[in-house]
């Protein structure tokens, strides 16, 4: 079997069992980021993610572009768990033809991200490789009882998101299909896929007031994050609005396409994807105000199992599909 057969979720389960656990780390195997206790009141997180060039740059998107987006990557799981990110680091493997200045211009972007959103770039590697091979590594604190899982989800807990979605399946179909849109809704899901940004300090905010039960980013697309989160904490979740980014559901009809689909299966928006406490909801609403981040009531944590649309048609059950690293789009 290779590796494209089996895919990527079905291989990380395969090699669950050579994983170690530390002793007294909140963060499992399967949670995007690591977690190691220092002290009863400090824990470093820190997690690592891969860019590739073949599967991950969309056309148009410039070298700066390519290295921001890689920064993204890397701190938004950081971010999701509730850590406060202080450093990163850049391995930057690349083929022996290509240009220097192509290669400073992506690192450029890296560390410009990193600058603007407080965060250090220390160093990292450097090597060659047939493709445009790009790892970041985050870094980053957090007292344990603030490191938010994806499994602590509860029967009553509020669904909620920082973001509306499907920018991300426009600009795919605009990108790679040749499809048009409206000048406006172009100039957002270009945006949203060469440009995507974090929402620093929410979670671990939340966590601070005991108003969040889990969290997790969805860079891998909305129906499998909800699908993981209902998963691992053995519930279900019913999805009663489905968020929507303006001028979707248009752009959707207008070619021939499932908005449900590009909502949920749309991925690389890292968007937080959160579990709020019922009687906490109120609080959790003042501290986004305060912090001019959005949130969005989505749905409802319930008994059973899987992930639940409520529509005008009826209620339909929302697949875990989205992005496979070595199938891509499932």
């Amino acid at each position: 079997m290779t590796m494209g057969e089996m895919g990527e979720r079905q291989f990380l389960r395969s090699i669950r069992d050579l994983v170690s656990e530390i002793d007294g780390a909140r963060l499992g195997f399967d949670e995007d980021a690591s977690d190691i206790p220092l002290t009863g009141d400090n824990s470093l997180v820190i997690n690592v993610d891969t860019f590739v060039g073949k599967t991950d740059r969309l056309p148009g998107m410039t070298d700066a572009q390519v290295g921001r987006k890689t920064a993204v990557m890397a701190l938004s799981d950081l971010v999701a768990k509730g850590a406060s990110p202080v450093a990163t680091m850049l391995s930057l493997c690349v083929p022996q033809n290509f240009e220097v200045t192509a290669a400073q211009e992506i690192v450029r972007g890296f560390s410009q991200y990193c600058l603007k959103s407080g965060v250090l770039f220390i160093g990292g590697d450097v090597g060659s490789s047939s493709d445009v091979i790009l790892t970041g590594v985050a870094i980053g604190f957090a007292p344990p009882d603030g490191i938010v899982t994806r499994d602590g989800a509860k029967e009553g807990d509020i669904v909620a998101v920082s973001e509306k979605f499907g920018l991300t399946s426009v600009a795919f179909e605009i990108l790679l299909n040749e499809q048009t849109a409206q000048a406006d809704l172009k100039s957002r899901a270009l945006a949203a896929a060469f440009k995507p940004d974090i929402y620093y300090g929410l979670v671990s905010a939340l966590a601070e007031k005991g108003a969040v039960s889990s969290s997790m980013d969805s860079s891998d697309g909305l129906g499998i994050t909800l699908n993981t989160m209902a998963a691992h904490s053995e519930q279900s979740f019913l999805i009663d609005d489905l968020p929507i980014a303006d001028g979707v559901a248009d752009f959707a009809r207008a070619n021939g396409l499932e908005e449900v689909k590009m909502v949920m299966e749309g991925g690389e928006e890292f968007s937080l994807v959160l579990t709020i406490k019922e009687d906490r909801w109120d609080e959790a609403l003042e501290i986004t105000r305060s912090m001019h981040a959005p949130l969005q009531k989505i749905g409802r944590v319930g008994a059973g199992q899987g992930v639940l649309l409520k529509t005008v048609e009826g209620t339909v059950e929302i697949p875990p599909r989205g992005y496979d690293n070595f199938r891509e789009w499932e």
